[in-house]
């Protein structure tokens, strides 16, 4: 009796080991409507994953998927689909702390607290892009800012980027959902008039004199002239360099860091700055006779040490209410009134750039340096000037004058 010559269906060549396999389950059952195919294969991270289905063309389909998407690097599903997302969230900032500056860090933190009020309970893995445009609708009614709801988007955003470069994730959904649109209206420069009564209030005093000085004319973030040496400058070649910021890191209190761009910058000084800062050590001499320490600050606190951010701004409302000035402007002004000042001077770009420590002009000219109402009124005198004149002695003859 001859064997029958017809291969049996079931039996395939296998795939090559790491290359997953498919495999019949219920295969001695009668009714082969019963019968479901088996993919199985190892995902980036080395855990076996399987899914089930009706036919084998489905099943090879679904490996070699697999297969592409672990060959990118990348993952087709969540290792932990039952996480919330405010717990996601948290485990993904901690993981990144050690790459963000202190103040970025707890930037972030008061996002992932807005996001987690409105959402936390969501499913991370199966996050939808409709779930993230309700959130950002949900914090427009709180009455939150622009910046504010942007910052929420660019956190899930980075999140979740992190996940799938991780194989954590296999998508990240807030890729289709675009950052929330509108004006943004920073803090602008102190106008002029009551910029002149702060500093004249300032000269009364060496250490604010400096301290306007350099934050106003300037202009380096407050936490960059807390950081600042007295052997950062060159008094020779009156230049000053700003290479460190001051920060309260908690569980590790004031600490030096790298200034935000990483690089240091060297400002050339004017001949009548030099003389103010001089001014401003010599009377610092005298009043450190009392101090335990002098860690070499210029503007340390009242015996010798790093000076906290929180003083620095009670030193400055005290300086507004001795300036009798109206309105409450913030320490961080100064800065975007130096930039302002410099550049109302024309200073070519690439000059303002090096200046400012900026790496882009649209930031600087967006966020810190504002047209002024001295500029425009210097404008409507130069559109007069450029206006041409009549000839003089001539006469006009319009339609309907008497000859």
């Amino acid at each position: 009796m001859e064997k029958n010559s017809t291969p049996d269906a079931s039996r395939r060549p296998k795939n090559a080991n790491g290359q997953g396999t498919v495999f019949l389950k219920y295969k001695n059952c009668s009714d082969r409507n019963q019968q479901r195919h088996i993919a199985s294969i190892h995902d980036i991270t080395g855990k076996r994953i399987t899914r089930t289905f009706k036919t084998r063309k489905e099943a090879q389909e679904w490996l070699d998927q697999q297969k592409r998407t672990r060959h990118y690097g990348q993952s087709t599903y969540s290792p932990h689909p039952k996480m919330r997302l405010d717990d996601f969230l948290t485990m993904t900032l901690t993981a990144r702390k050690s790459r963000l500056a202190p103040e970025t860090f707890r930037n972030y933190q008061g996002a992932v607290k807005r996001i987690s009020a409105e959402i936390g309970s969501h499913p991370a893995a199966s996050l939808s892009p409709h779930a993230i445009e309700h959130l950002l609708s949900r914090l427009e009614e709180r009455g939150l800012s622009i910046s504010t709801r942007r910052n929420a988007h660019a956190v899930l955003r980075m999140a979740y980027a992190y996940a799938v470069k991780m194989g954590d994730m296999p998508t990240n959904p807030v890729l289709k959902v675009d950052a929330p649109s509108g004006q943004i209206n920073p803090k602008r420069h102190i106008p002029r008039s009551d910029f002149e009564k702060i500093y004249r209030a300032a000269t009364l005093h060496p250490y604010s004199h400096a301290r306007v000085e350099i934050g106003g004319m300037i202009g380096p973030r407050p936490c960059e002239v807390l950081g600042l040496h007295w052997s950062d400058i060159n008094w020779e070649e009156q230049t000053l360099r700003i290479e460190r910021q001051l920060q309260r890191v908690k569980g590790q209190g004031l600490v030096f860091r790298p200034v935000k761009q990483k690089q240091a910058r060297v400002i050339q000084l004017t001949t009548d700055q030099i003389s103010i800062l001089r001014t401003h050590q010599e009377y610092q001499k005298m009043m450190s006779e009392k101090w335990e320490h002098d860690h070499g600050l210029i503007f340390p606190n009242s015996v010798g040490k790093p000076q906290d951010a929180k003083a620095d701004r009670k030193w400055w409302k005290h300086l507004l209410a001795w300036a009798v000035v109206d309105k409450k402007y913030q320490l961080y002004q100064l800065r975007k009134t130096a930039y302002t000042q410099i550049g109302s001077l024309n200073a070519p770009i690439p000059n303002m750039l090096a200046y400012t420590g900026h790496a882009n002009a649209s930031t600087l000219y967006q966020y810190y340096a504002f047209a002024t109402d001295e500029a425009r009124t210097q404008i409507l005198q130069g559109i007069d000037r450029m206006r041409p004149k009549p000839e003089p002695e001539v006469k006009h003859h319009f339609e309907g004058d008497e000859e």
